[in-house]
């Protein structure tokens, strides 16, 4: 079985044997790599525990002769590229885990901020990378027929959630999956080749109402991101004014970012995110994160790169097909599994309407599924 635990973390295998390291998934980027240095981490301890990858302990390993630099918003990491076997799923064979041979990824040698290797997921070779990235791989060895996966990051009390290589489960959402076309790199606000997409409204429904109260206009068209490697959102400036004006006894703690009173977790409020015709319905107790001592509100105020975190996506099933160019959501839910393969050409992704009833919320209990092999 292939989990994704709730903050993102997943568990890998490399080289020969395997080599068990444990890595964040990130929509966000688009490169694997392993071996933070636990000396610049937010935890030594808890970094170290997370295993380590080492090239000269596997018969398959072999180094590209080549160095990487990635710099993310809050950090950078710099290594050396090596390529190995790769395996996900728990098993080395099997239906439940996919395994790709001689994947290329960096092998740190100093990194600052992470605690934890980072998997990329976002675009590849010829648009990101200069070589084959993981959803490429699978893709071009023949373990998925497209270059297409769908994410159920599950809710925040689930002990973990799920990705579909090739495959989406349609009981883990409720109606139609709305086609959002990606924006191209020359049309990004970043010029980056990212899951950029338009959302088309935002709004807020206080607990009691019966309705939502719209902060965007008519015509609002806001190009931005679904990122799994963000526990925040970042909103445009005007947007996040208008939603945390709403809780006037948030407090400021710099850098955009808002603690709110622990007691608006337990209220039965929601943020509203259009796209097209769907709405994704974000439950306050979702939003609204805790970290053990403080309840920060789930977005901050920036001025570029608009991205929608975890606070977001587990509130939301998100299918991310690269081939077509599209992410598809619908309001997230779980009433069991169902997986289905995604095929290959513009219908790639099944036209399936989701298996579940508004009162499979995304606040349910997780039931496992596994990745596939195109989506068996």
């Amino acid at each position: 079985t292939f989990k994704v635990y709730s903050n993102m973390q997943l568990s890998v295998s490399l080289g020969s044997p395997f080599q068990r390291v444990t890595v964040i998934m990130d929509t966000g980027s688009s490169e694997l790599w392993v071996n933070p240095d636990c000396t610049n981490s937010y935890s030594s301890q808890q970094c170290t525990s997370y295993g380590r990858y080492t090239p000269s302990s596997s018969s398959t390993s072999h180094d590209v002769g080549a160095k990487f630099a990635i710099r993310y918003g809050t950090g950078s990491v710099n290594g050396e590229y090596f390529t190995d076997n790769l395996s996900m799923g728990g098993t080395t064979s099997g239906i439940g885990a996919a395994r790709i041979q001689a994947q290329q990824f960096g092998v740190a040698n100093t990194s600052q901020f992470s605690t934890l290797g980072i998997m990329g997921v976002g675009f590849g070779y010829q648009l990101d990378t200069n070589y084959y990235n993981i959803i490429d791989q699978l893709y071009v060895q023949g373990v998925t027929n497209s270059r297409a996966f769908s994410l159920d990051l599950a809710s925040i009390d689930a002990s973990q959630g799920s990705i579909i290589f090739g495959g989406i489960d349609t009981m883990k959402y409720i109606g139609a999956l709305e086609k959002r076309p990606i924006i191209p790199w020359r049309l990004a606000p970043d010029r980056y080749s990212r899951y950029w997409i338009y959302m088309t409204s935002v709004g807020i429904t206080p607990p009691g109402a019966h309705s939502s109260a719209l902060v965007t206009g008519a015509g609002y068209n806001q190009a931005i991101f679904p990122d799994s490697g963000s526990t925040l959102s970042q909103l445009p400036a005007a947007l996040f004014n208008s939603l945390i004006a709403y809780f006037p006894d948030a407090v400021s703690q710099g850098g955009g970012a808002y603690t709110v009173p622990c007691r608006y977790r337990n209220q039965a409020g929601t943020f509203d995110f259009g796209f097209g015709n769907t709405t994704i319905h974000v439950p306050w107790h979702e939003w609204f994160w805790f970290d053990g001592n403080s309840c920060w509100f789930g977005a901050q105020s920036t001025q570029s790169t608009f991205l929608l975190g975890d606070s977001f996506i587990r509130s939301a099933y998100v299918v991310y097909d690269q081939d077509n160019s599209n992410v598809l959501l619908a309001q997230a839910a779980n009433c069991g599994t169902n997986i289905l393969a995604i095929g290959t050409g513009v219908n790639a992704v099944p036209s399936v309407t989701g298996a579940c009833t508004a009162s499979a919320s995304s606040t349910s209990s997780f039931a496992k599924a596994t990745t596939s092999s195109r989506g068996a």
